[in-house]
């Protein structure tokens, strides 16, 4: 399993305006079609950096990318449908300044085609304007389980978490849910009070159970926007691998298996992995 990571600045999206006209070349006419309808450019450049990553990678695996061609389940997820000697699953995902994907591949991957059980999530530590921490919780209240809220909000006597724990102990929260959906392809159809996720213990549990089978593992990841501004992320990687499990999330500080390319570097890259 890897998981590549492209940053971005959301607010000089215009300079990657050449590179995303080259890029849109590198695509086919469905996917340009349907990138070319948004109305925001940034939303559209996210799009079309989420297109070329699996792209780029089948490319620089040797895979000829003209002979391969992608579908989605009637779910909605994403997959390679063409055969490969070596399959591949992945999962795409964005959140304001960053544009990442998992691949697993071969071995290391659960052999349940077409879209294989694999996803990732990732989101910024960031608090909405004019919202209050309890405020924010309350409006997930209901995707939440009894632990988890009272893991974000401690009652009385406990004292209440710094800022940042508390940003960090909701999202990581999210990401999970949001990763293990994606992984099994259900997006928005399913109750997320299912899933609870214990932080302080880094442990899952879907339906009150452990999920055995499943490997859950959580990230940090950091946006250096420009001197004055420093993006910090939080990701997690849900994957089905087939063996019993503890149901623990693993925390990797520094994962090696973790790449992270600037837009520009891998917008120029997967131009030319991909032939223009």
């Amino acid at each position: 399993m890897e998981v590549w990571a492209v940053t971005l600045d959301t607010t000089a999206v215009g300079e990657l305006e050449p590179l995303y006209q080259r890029g849109l070349l590198r695509v086919d006419e469905e996917a340009r079609l349907h990138l070319q309808k948004y109305y925001h450019r940034i939303d559209s450049v996210r799009g079309l950096i989420g297109r070329l990553l699996p792209r780029a990678l089948l490319k620089k695996r040797g895979v000829p990318i003209d002979a391969v061609t992608f579908s989605k389940t009637e779910a909605g997820k994403p997959y390679i449908r063409t055969q490969l000697d070596t399959p591949v699953g992945y999962n795409i995902t964005h959140d304001n300044g960053v544009v990442a994907m998992v691949y697993s591949i071969g071995a290391d991957l659960y052999p349940d085609p077409p879209a294989y059980r694999v996803g990732v999530d990732v989101m910024l530590l960031q608090l909405p304007k004019r919202d209050t921490f309890p405020g924010f919780v309350e409006i997930f209240s209901d995707q939440l389980t009894p632990l988890e809220r009272s893991i974000l909000l401690p009652p009385a006597p406990a004292p209440a978490l710094d800022k940042d724990e508390a940003l960090r102990r909701f999202f990581l929260v999210w990401t999970l849910k949001e990763a293990y959906t994606k992984a099994l392809g259900l997006g928005m159809g399913f109750d997320f009070s299912r899933i609870e996720y214990d932080v302080p213990n880094d442990v899952v549990r879907i339906d009150g159970k452990i999920p055995y089978g499943w490997e859950f593992t959580r990230f940090d990841l950091r946006n250096v926007v420009h001197q004055d501004l420093t993006e910090d992320y939080v990701g997690v990687v849900a994957r089905y691998v087939g063996d019993t499990s503890s149901g623990k999330v693993q925390y990797v500080p520094s994962p090696k298996w973790l790449k992270v390319w600037e837009a520009k570097e891998f917008l120029t890259f997967a131009i030319e992995e991909l032939g223009g």
